[in-house]
């Protein structure tokens, strides 16, 4: 099972992914390893400041306290980097496509390494 974190009635509720395409593996390149390493080095540097305030949700990307990361604020810094690094519209939804598109584009296949 899959389940993905959604506001719903000003509420954040963990859900069941609804398609069976929601659940489909890509292959992780290196460069997204190592940047999910990045990410656990600061959440744990987060978690030392924040000490009794944090709050340990499992999730990867959170705030400095641990808690989930608000979808529209994600959303919005997503439209502030896309803009500067110059790259054209694109809703976040669609960046899984996107990156599906691009892997397969690449070549990298799941069993084999990147």
């Amino acid at each position: 099972m899959t389940w993905q974190l959604q506001r719903s009635r000003g509420q954040l509720h963990h859900r069941e992914t609804e398609t069976p395409g929601s659940e489909a593996t890509l292959p992780l390149p290196d460069i997204c390893v190592t940047a999910l390493k990045l990410r656990a080095e600061r959440q744990a540097r987060d978690r030392a400041v924040a000490e009794d305030a944090w709050q340990d949700t499992g999730l990867v990307f959170t705030t400095t306290y641990g808690t989930p990361y608000e979808p529209r604020n994600f959303a919005r810094h997503f439209a502030l980097r896309r803009t500067k690094a110059g790259v054209r519209y694109i809703k976040v939804h669609d960046t899984r496509r996107t990156c599906g598109s691009l892997l397969a584009a690449l070549d990298l296949r799941i069993d084999q390494p990147t």
